[in-house]
């Protein structure tokens, strides 16, 4: 998909100067996506509904984690087979906003439908949170290639980092609600509700705001055929595109890693550590705190060494931070481990994203 300018930068149109402002309405509804779609992630992917799962749809412990790698495994698949096919279908047509707006959809809608899963209802569950990490994951993309239309000369990584920090500000707020709204895993189920309506509302400017670009009179379907098209002549020349491809290569590794570590570690800290619930919210916040911190730091740093640099030292804080829980058992060494892989948490994320920002050809 035409993403990115290598320059990281979209040309001034002529009397389009909010394209430039970084108070512009594009701007803030772009940040306010980030702030409001964090409170799917936190709750939905990694705080609270893994729990309810474990607990209260499966009951059996060992089987639930097995169906939740499943779910999230299958979502993992299902968007990397679709990101570029209708990446590169979006970029065609020019209708990045519709997709957007389709798969952001699909990710509310499935937060709503998780709040009346109970006892028994594993695959719907399954289905459910699948179908939401899809949406979420391919909703994302669709959103960040609007990144490079809305920066000024020069702010793409500036920008990037904002709407990251917005993120862990999104999710911090969401651990707080939870810290409210949870007395168990049984009896919190509300917090969906809420969940879904933040997303919803938080989506919405972006979804008014933004517009699609239509190209010539190609219908979707033909949109999506010559994506494919596309795709497989961006295959065909990926030789000359040797770094990036290798660096996605790499990075899809790293982000799997990632997503691993999140996805499954409330369901760590609760039942294997026997951490409370309400410990459990207090860790998070803890590590959502040094993520924000860290997402300052890092744009700081990236902007001193360089930005693979910057990426290589916090995958290299990762493992580090990993290998010290494999070795270290007290508690007290998990709080400060998890609070110092926070500090990269954002890092390593923020600065791929803009690393493609900067070097992916137009």
């Amino acid at each position: 998909m035409k993403i990115f300018s290598r320059s990281g930068r979209v040309p001034a149109a002529p009397g389009n100067s909010d394209i430039r402002s970084p108070t512009s309405v594009r701007v803030v509804s772009w940040l306010l996506y980030d702030f409001g779609m964090a409170w799917f992630s936190m709750v939905v992917l990694t705080a609270y509904f893994i729990l309810y799962f474990r607990e209260v749809i499966v009951g059996e412990k060992g089987y639930a984690d097995f169906l939740w790698g499943v779910a999230i495994s299958t979502a993992m698949a299902v968007s990397v087979v679709l990101s570029p096919l209708l990446g590169a279908a979006a970029d065609a047509s020019g209708n990045k906003k519709s997709f957007m707006a389709a798969f952001a959809g699909i990710s509310i809608l499935s937060v709503f439908c998780l709040y009346f899963t109970g006892p028994g209802q594993k695959a719907w569950a399954v289905f459910l949170v699948s179908a939401g990490y899809v949406g979420y994951t391919l909703a994302m993309t669709f959103y960040n290639a609007f990144l490079p239309e809305i920066a000024g000369p020069g702010s793409i990584e500036k920008l990037s980092g904002i709407g990251w920090g917005l993120g862990y500000i999104g999710g911090l707020t969401a651990l707080v609600c939870m810290a409210f709204m949870v007395p168990n895993v049984a009896g919190g189920k509300s917090i969906l509700l809420l969940t879904g309506a933040v997303c919803a509302i938080f989506a919405l400017p972006s979804l008014i705001v933004f517009k699609d670009s239509p190209k010539g009179s190609a219908k979707r379907w033909a949109a999506i055929s010559e994506g494919f098209s596309r795709l497989i002549l961006t295959f065909r020349e990926i030789r000359s595109l040797k770094n990036i491809f290798i660096f996605l290569i790499a990075y899809f590794f790293v982000s799997d890693a990632i997503s691993t570590v999140i996805v499954f570690f409330s369901s760590y800290t609760v039942y294997t550590l026997q951490f409370t619930v309400k410990q459990n919210f207090f860790l998070l916040m803890l590590i959502q705190l040094s993520a924000a911190a860290g997402a300052a730091a890092t744009g700081l740093i990236a902007n001193r060494i360089g930005i693979l640099r910057t990426i290589i030292i916090t995958i290299l804080i990762w493992i580090l931070a990993l290998l010290g829980i494999i070795v270290f058992s007290s508690v007290s060494a998990f709080y400060a481990l998890s609070v110092c892989a926070g500090l990269v948490l954002d890092g390593t994320q923020a600065t791929a994203r803009t690393y493609m920002a900067i070097e992916a050809p137009e």
